[in-house]
């Protein structure tokens, strides 16, 4: 495992366990949250909700950046980016939105699907073809 698997799917756990401090905001989070003994948190909602998910979502987005970069697969790039970049745009445009947990829920959700899918079927680097044999054997 990479040190950028390592380090999204950290970013990915840190977004979750932020989201499940916030009773009010995401009621279904927080009782997962209260159930795994992390109630405890609901008191640093404030900073979870202002601060730390957009940071983690910034993270996610540098670190799945940062992997395409190294294996340059689009579709994984697409998907990595999904939940992340939902995130922010549910965060700094429709934060007032009556469906805004609903989306935030699926973001979540897509962000998980992707981290587990990743586990199972990493993405390789493309190998490149080298020059053709007939340059090669001309000598």
């Amino acid at each position: 495992m990479k040190v950028t698997d390592i380090f999204e799917k950290t970013g990915v756990l840190s977004t979750m366990v932020a989201s499940m401090s916030c009773g009010f905001c995401f009621p279904f989070l927080a009782s997962l949250g209260a159930s795994l003994g992390i109630g405890f948190l609901s008191n640093f909602e404030a900073f979870f909700i202002v601060t730390l998910i957009p940071l983690m979502a910034w993270f996610i987005i540098a670190m799945q950046t940062y992997a395409w970069w190294n294996h340059r697969k689009y579709i994984y790039l697409f998907f990595g980016l999904l939940g992340p970049v939902t995130i922010l745009i549910l965060k700094q445009f429709f934060w007032m939105a009556p469906w805004r947990t609903e989306v935030y829920y699926m973001a979540l959700a897509s962000m998980l699907i992707y981290s587990v899918f990743t586990l199972f079927k990493p993405p390789m680097k493309t190998c490149c073809v080298a020059k053709s044999r007939s340059t090669s054997n001309a000598n």
